[in-house]
């Protein structure tokens, strides 16, 4: 892969992207908690804490703060723009190991595993003559962010499968223009989630999900500054409120309810979202997991060695 250290300065260049007030332990009259959560759309676990009062149950009265991605969110929350960012498990080790002074205080999602039918896919043409992973070695792989979550996984599975990840050419793209760069011929394959395959379903196919090769992987963690967590609690009734969260969205009486809440946000048919593969919800982490990522990191490459995360993972947040 070109440019293999992940960008530490790219966090602190990001930290005008987002403008939200937040930080400390702001607390109104009512004794709630005010905070400021990064977002990137429409979390489902946030639609439905929201809709369903959860926040407000733990104390917690949330403002959702768009962000450009996890190096913005992890900016903020340095700057004290906000108070949580929502960021991939990957940026969240390197920002960590590079020694900026955040914490992660709570999981969202995991990538599904089998059973489960996979939820991403490295996908080339119809009618490609790609058929294996050997395949790909010298071709172009289109993927949302040099150094991301998604080229990380890729390569690793590459690895994994025989093929030097050097000998692939990684093309950042947006997730909207990648199916379509795949088709014109501009790359050859493409890794992004089923969801975002718009309408190009019977266009591509997929060589296999990449994220099963990683096993369990963090898509999705908040990441708070250490001072915050260290002044009061709001971090720890946050994470709590996650899990009450991911309890009502698991069972199976609020499935319906749950995507028609996403489908409101997102505009998108709630018949659409619901047929589309999901990812695992879990919002306590998992330290052998954290610790596999980051071994992953160091065989790409991308860090040195692997970090100590255990002053990294707030105890209330680990499983």
């Amino acid at each position: 892969m070109n440019n293999r250290r992940l960008g530490a300065t790219a966090a602190i260049s990001a930290m005008l992207l987002v403008t939200a007030c937040g930080g400390g332990d702001d607390a109104s009259a009512d004794g709630t908690t005010k905070v400021s959560v990064t977002t990137f759309g429409c979390e489902i676990w946030n639609t439905w804490a929201t809709s369903k009062g959860i926040y407000a149950k733990h104390g917690l009265e949330v403002e959702l703060v768009r962000s450009g991605g996890g190096s913005a969110a992890v900016a903020a929350v340095l700057s004290g723009a906000a108070d949580f960012g929502y960021v991939n498990g990957y940026t969240a080790i390197n920002a960590y190991n590079t020694g900026f002074p955040i914490q992660m205080v709570s999981g969202a999602n995991v990538n599904a595993l089998p059973p489960a039918a996979p939820a991403q896919g490295v996908f080339v043409g119809k009618d490609s003559p790609i058929t294996a992973p050997a395949d790909l070695a010298g071709k172009k792989i289109a993927v949302n962010e040099a150094n991301g979550i998604n080229q990380i996984v890729t390569a690793s599975w590459l690895k994994a499968n025989g093929v030097e990840p050097e000998s692939v050419s990684f093309v950042a793209l947006p997730f909207a223009e990648q199916i379509p760069a795949v088709l014109g011929g501009r790359v050859d394959a493409a890794q992004l989630g089923y969801s975002l395959l718009g309408d190009h379903n019977d266009s591509v196919r997929s060589l296999a999900d990449p994220f099963v090769a990683s096993e369990k992987v963090y898509i999705a963690t908040y990441v708070a500054s250490k001072s915050f967590v260290a002044d009061g609690d709001a971090a720890e009734r946050f994470h709590e409120a996650l899990k009450e969260t991911t309890e009502q969205l698991e069972d199976p009486a609020n499935t319906d309810e749950s995507f028609q809440l996403l489908s409101e946000c997102q505009k998108v048919p709630a018949e659409t979202l619901a047929a589309q593969p999901q990812n695992a919800l879990e919002p306590s982490l998992d330290m052998a997991s954290l610790d596999r990522m980051s071994q992953q990191m160091v065989d790409l490459k991308l860090i040195q060695e692997k970090p100590d995360l255990g002053p990294f993972v707030a105890e209330f947040a680990r499983s």
